[in-house]
């Protein structure tokens, strides 16, 4: 949930037919910054359920093992662009991934 994910982040919650069902960061602060962030917007969103207790997943594999999710954003170091898209490919999410 660094620099480029929160802008990944504040894009998709603008969009009418996307729903953020969890955020995923190894770091707290910024994880939890994602959570509140999503859960501020669909707060004040009536077409879209309120998020109450979003998801914080500090683990991938938490992340790609939920069957409500359709898709990921990748915006990690470059170094774990393969392997956290090989793991979502294998979960069959249909993913969006930074380029390096």
């Amino acid at each position: 949930m660094g620099t480029m994910n929160r802008g990944h982040l504040g894009h998709f919650l603008g969009q009418k037919d996307v729903q953020v069902l969890a955020v995923c960061d190894v770091d707290t602060t910024r994880r939890e910054a994602a959570k509140k962030t999503v859960e501020g917007r669909y707060g004040r969103r009536d077409q879209v359920r309120h998020v109450q207790g979003l998801p914080g997943v500090q683990r991938l594999n938490e992340l790609i093992a939920r069957k409500d999710i359709d898709a990921v954003v990748i915006a990690t170091p470059d170094h774990w662009h393969t392997i956290i898209s090989l793991e979502a490919i294998k979960a069959k999410k249909d993913i969006y991934c930074e380029k390096p």
